[in-house]
C-alpha cells in the first residue's frame, strides 16, 4: 500500500518531480467535468459506484484485464489526452504539508529526475502549481459528481455489460462499471428531456455513451502488447431496472 506522508523539507528536499511519468497500475482513473469530452476522444468513459458514499462518480477506463493502463509504455502515457488524476498521482491536499500538499512517497513520478520540489532549501515553484491544480480538479470532480447525481435522481444509471473473450475461449466479465440507459432516456417525458437539454446534461449523456465505443481500441492495445488475444463478446447496457 501507498505511503502518503505530509511535504516536509527534511523529508523530502532532495526528490524531484518527472511529470512525463505515468504509474501503469491502474484500470479505472476519475476524471472532472472539463475532461469529459477530450477523454472520450481516447477512452471509454463510464460510472463507478463509490463504495464507501453508494454515489457515482464519473471514470476512464484505461485497462482491461487486471490493473494495468494500456496506455502506458516505458513510464509514459501514449494517449492524446492524459486525466489530470493521472498527471497529479504523485501528491494529495494536506493542509499540514508545505504548499499545502502531501506527497506519495512511492509513486513513480517522484525520484531524482524531473522538477525539484525545492529549491535551495525554499519550496520551488512547481508546488504551488500542483497545490492549484489538485484544487482545480477537485472542484472539477465536484462538477462530474453532481452532474451523475442528477442522472440518478431521474433514474437514468443503468449496469454496462462487458465481457471479453480470449483466444483460449475463457471470459472475462469486467464488473462494477455502469452507464447511461439510452432506453431510459427515451422513456423521459419531453419536459425532462428539455430541461436536460438545457442544462447541458443530455449533450454529456451523448458523449458517455458513444465513447463506448473505444472499449475496442484498449482491446487493441491490449492485444498489441503480446498478451492473450482479447475480443469483444457483448458490450451492452443493462436497459430494465435503474441501478
Amino acid at each position: 500500500m501507498s505511503t502518503v506522508r505530509a511535504l516536509r523539507r527534511a523529508d523530502h528536499a532532495t526528490l524531484c518531480f518527472d511529470r512525463t511519468v505515468v504509474g501503469a497500475e491502474q484500470r479505472v482513473v476519475q476524471i472532472g467535468l472539463s475532461e469529459l469530452v477530450f477523454a472520450a476522444a481516447d477512452m471509454p468513459l463510464c460510472l463507478a459506484k463509490d463504495a464507501s458514499t453508494g454515489r457515482f462518480n464519473l471514470v476512464a477506463l484505461v485497462g482491461l484485464v487486471g490493473p494495468v493502463n494500456l496506455f502506458v509504455h516505458d513510464r509514459r502515457f501514449h494517449a492524446t489526452y492524459c486525466p489530470r488524476a493521472l498527471q497529479l498521482s504523485a501528491f494529495r491536499l494536506d493542509q499540514n504539508g508545505v504548499a499545502g500538499l502531501a506527497i506519495v512517497d512511492d509513486d513513480p513520478a517522484i525520484g531524482t529526475s524531473g522538477d525539484p520540489l525545492f529549491l535551495d532549501a525554499e519550496p520551488s515553484p512547481l508546488l504551488t502549481d500542483v497545490a492549484t491544480a489538485l484544487k482545480g480538479l477537485v472542484a472539477d470532480i465536484g462538477a462530474a459528481r453532481d452532474l451523475v447525481d442528477g442522472y440518478a435522481a431521474d433514474n437514468l444509471i443503468r449496469p454496462l455489460n462487458l465481457v471479453l473473450q480470449g483466444t483460449d475461449s475463457r471470459e472475462h466479465v469486467i464488473d462494477g462499471l455502469y452507464t447511461i440507459g439510452t432506453e431510459a432516456l427515451m422513456r423521459l417525458p419531453n419536459d425532462e428531456v428539455v430541461r436536460l437539454h438545457r442544462s447541458g446534461a443530455l449533450g454529456w449523456a451523448g458523449v458517455l455513451t458513444a465513447s463506448l465505443a473505444q472499449v475496442e481500441r484498449l482491446c487493441q492495445l491490449h492485444n498489441a502488447a503480446g498478451q492473450q488475444q482479447l475480443r469483444i463478446k457483448r458490450l451492452s447496457c443493462d436497459d430494465g431496472l435503474g441501478a
